[in-house]
């Protein structure tokens, strides 16, 4: 009996190690298959006219491929693009690192990237909301250098990702929060491309907004209930405005709302179940899917 045992646990773990060995392949090669399809994208600028050459041909079936993988695997094509940025940023952080074929493509596809999110944002944002994070991630390391410099450029893809209410941007001080699942709010710099990681919720994001002056920043989960309200440190060294200066916040007040119920179950009501809306510097109103407001003042 105990011979027995040993040999199912045996099979079990084995199993398992398979598995995981099953999953790292799949997405090693899911990674390459992307960053080789970019390259492929990135390899000719295309013109305008016919015939196409056979290297533009090639460009333009795997720019079309490149878009169907990701509107068929939306999730996967995501967190594929963030590991590879994730790898870039570590390899820059270390001087010592060489930059392989793959942060190179990487790199140069960053247009191509945009646009792919782009096409997930406007068609797919129910596959897209559980990963703005990383998605946020993937477009400040796209817009950094001297894409950030076209406001223009900018402010297209803001306008885009803002359309979750999850999502919200300062432009007085050049910065973006974005609502995370876990409760937690990531806020980014625009002009450095950090981001400072705040936690003060239990449940997902379910709305942020910067007051106008952006001096402060209201988050609300539906999930907990809450919604609270951080002050942004205006002090000598972390005045809003300090390229160098990382922003220090504080929650500085904290109210308890009724749960907002969805239109219907299982709907994708709560892409919109609340958002929220400053009618002042100190202001503001939490506008639920159903026309039900509630007014808090910092």
């Amino acid at each position: 009996m105990d011979a027995k045992l040993l040999k199912f646990k045996i099979s079990i773990n084995t199993s398992k190690r398979l598995a995981t060995v099953s999953n790292k392949t799949q997405i090693c090669l899911c990674i390459r298959g992307v960053v080789g399809m970019m390259k492929r994208c990135i390899t000719v600028v295309l013109t305008l006219g016919l015939p196409l050459n056979p290297p533009a041909d090639s460009a333009r079936s795997a720019r079309h491929a490149l878009s169907l993988i990701a509107t068929a695997r939306p999730p996967a094509f995501i967190t594929t693009i963030a590991r590879e940025v994730h790898r870039f940023n570590a390899a820059q952080a270390n001087s010592q690192s060489q930059q392989n074929v793959h942060t190179s493509t990487l790199a140069r596809a960053k247009t191509e990237i945009l646009r792919v999110l782009d096409i997930l944002i406007e068609k797919m944002p129910a596959d897209v909301v559980d990963l703005l994070v990383e998605v946020m991630d993937i477009i400040m390391y796209c817009i950094e250098g001297s894409l950030v410099k076209k406001k223009g450029h900018l402010q297209t893809h803001v306008v885009l990702y803002c359309r979750f209410y999850m999502v919200g941007y300062c432009d007085r001080s050049h910065r973006i929060a974005v609502g995370a699942r876990q409760g937690s709010v990531a806020l980014y710099d625009v002009r450095t491309g950090k981001c400072q990681n705040i936690h003060g919720h239990k449940g997902p994001i379910t709305a942020v907004s910067f007051a106008p002056d952006g001096r402060y920043l209201a988050t609300y989960s539906n999930a907990d209930s809450h919604i609270s309200f951080w002050q942004m440190n205006t002090s000598l060294l972390g005045s809003i405005g300090m390229l160098n200066s990382a922003p220090q916040l504080r929650c500085i007040k904290t109210y308890q709302v009724p749960p907002v119920q969805p239109a219907s179950p299982g709907s994708q009501n709560h892409l919109k179940l609340a958002r929220l809306i400053w009618t002042s510097n100190r202001n503001v109103i939490l506008m639920a899917h159903d026309g039900k407001e509630h007014r808090f003042m910092v």
